[in-house]
């Protein structure tokens, strides 16, 4: 078997294990979202909401090194370099035990002046005080943990990492339903989450060791010239989290600050169910940074292009039939799902807006892990940041005279605009030309979509019935699969008739010099 497609087949592997993982998680958060709304109640569930957008801001103390440590441990693991390695993953480690330290102090002085104006607008004193606390810590402790989940990305690791997290996530759900019939709160809820997040980073710290067996981490290992180039490569990524953050969590925060905590309820769960989309996808993709990276540090950037092209045409095939199946059945499904009929009215609209960032953000995420893998994120973190201010102005001048939507509209319209530079940055960077991304990426998943838009729009609307949706989303779904079936399996059968295979020698192109 020819090395291209080993590695190509061993990519598509860890890709398909990091998405399952991520949909046994989204399974369990499909389950969990309605039945926390009932065990807490509407404005109970607000206030977690809007507690774990603020607290989402603290993760910005990852300062960007995450994303260094993925991306130089999948670089020096492919060179061999174990010192180097070692002496990589100790300074991360230790920048993390520093940020954690100021996640305390910055958290410390905050959380007591958010909690008691959140207690307010429930209009009774309760445990969101020593909840926020409790979560912040478990922040800083994970904060330096971090770095062994991280290790296993850069290597590649991922059917280990998720295996772990499963294990993790069941005792998790067991102990969430647990605390919510015995003594239902937040508290409950934060040292539930704590001591599941706690024992899963110590089996992935397990996990790392048994793979980097001379793995070493101290102290002394530490050195300017390390500190430097993880500084070089955090500095981007720290601006584009920062980006981040704001573009995915000041929508909650506004609407509850302007409207009502239960507003900001309904606003989370339309938010939520695009994200699940969204997030579903991007497990996947997630997956191509360290393949990028390791391309790179061999020469092998025609490999590179086709993770962009092969890439986006998958993650399309996939995100376009949810995309759509969202606009014809979004409605009947909010309301089965959260129990009340009410919850179509208030959050498909919004839900529809957002949904706009759907399939351009999924292909915007592949363009992305190009990014990130080969080390440009200077222009695309500060047009990130550019997104995040329009997002965050459009937001308080919409929130007011148009609700929901117009948060809604503010969080959509500058992320399509944003994902769009990033598609074409990173086919500029690749050298690839935008009719040959749209051909090869685009084209045959459009053309597949066309098949289940059409059935739907007989199909809809249905009845807000478990057996009525998942009836009119499979006789759609089917002849789209069928459909995609017939059209790879036709490429590759005209590959093989023309004595063509994909297994042809890979031509080592120099390095490409775009700067970021």
């Amino acid at each position: 078997m020819s090395e291209p497609r080993s590695a190509n087949r061993s990519l598509l592997i860890g890709a398909a294990t990091n998405w399952a993982a991520f949909v046994a998680a989204l399974g369990i958060s499909f389950f969990l979202a309605p039945y926390l709304v009932r065990s807490l109640g509407d404005a109970r569930y607000g206030v977690w909401c809007i507690a774990e957008s603020i607290l989402a801001y603290f993760t910005l103390f990852d300062l960007g090194i995450a994303a260094c440590l993925v991306r130089f441990v999948a670089k020096l693991h492919a060179t061999s370099n174990r010192h180097e390695l070692s002496k990589l993953v100790s300074a991360c480690f230790g920048l993390f035990v520093l940020a954690g330290a100021g996640v305390m102090v910055l958290g410390g002085a905050i959380v007591p002046f958010v909690a008691p104006g959140m207690e307010r607008k429930l209009d009774e004193s309760g445990d969101v005080l020593p909840f926020m606390l409790l979560m912040l810590a478990n922040l800083a402790m994970t904060l330096p943990l971090s770095v062994f989940p991280t290790i296993l990305d850069g290597l590649q690791r991922f059917g280990t990492k998720s295996a772990g997290r499963l294990v993790c996530l069941t005792l998790r759900v067991a102990a969430i339903v647990w605390v919510m019939e015995t003594r239902p709160g937040l508290l409950s809820l934060a040292l539930v989450f704590t001591a599941a997040n706690l024992l899963e980073h110590a089996l992935m710290a397990v996990a790392c060791f048994r793979f980097l067996p001379g793995l070493r981490i101290s102290l002394k290992l530490i050195d300017r010239i390390t500190l430097k180039e993880v500084r070089g490569y955090s500095i981007d990524a720290f601006l584009a989290m920062i980006a981040g953050r704001i573009t995915g969590q000041t929508g909650t925060i506004v609407v509850g600050g302007f409207m009502t905590v239960a507003t900001a309820g309904h606003y989370a769960i339309a938010m939520r169910l695009v994200d699940m989309a969204k997030n579903l996808l991007r497990a996947a993709t997630t997956t191509l940074t360290p393949a990028v990276s390791e391309r790179e540090a061999v020469g092998d950037f025609d490999g590179v292009r086709r993770v962009l092209l092969d890439g986006t045409r998958w993650v399309l095939y996939l995100v376009l039939p949810i995309h759509i199946g969202l606009l014809f059945f979004g409605g009947p499904f909010l309301a089965r799902w959260m129990g009340n009929s009410q919850y179509a009215e208030w959050c498909y609209p919004a839900m529809m807006v957002l949904s706009a960032t759907l399939t351009i953000g999924v292909a915007q995420s592949v363009a992305a892990r190009i990014l990130y893998g080969m080390g440009k994120l200077k222009l695309f973190a500060r047009l990130a940041l550019v997104e995040a201010a329009v997002n965050l102005a459009l937001s308080f001048a919409l929130v007011g005279p148009f609700g929901l939507v117009g948060v809604a509209v503010a969080v959509s319209a500058p992320n399509v605009l944003f994902c769009l530079f990033v598609i074409v940055y990173s086919c500029r960077t690749l050298e690839v030309g935008a009719w040959r991304y749209l051909r090869v990426g685009w084209l045959k998943p459009a053309c597949a979509a066309v098949v289940p838009t059409a059935v739907w729009s007989f199909v809809a609307p249905v009845e807000a019935d478990w057996f009525a949706i998942t009836f009119g989303v499979a006789v759609g779904l089917v002849p789209f699969v069928v459909c995609v079936a017939a059209i790879e399996f036709a490429q590759r059968l005209k590959f093989v008739r023309s004595g063509i295979t994909r297994t042809a020698p890979v031509a080592q192109s120099g390095p490409i010099t775009a700067e970021a």
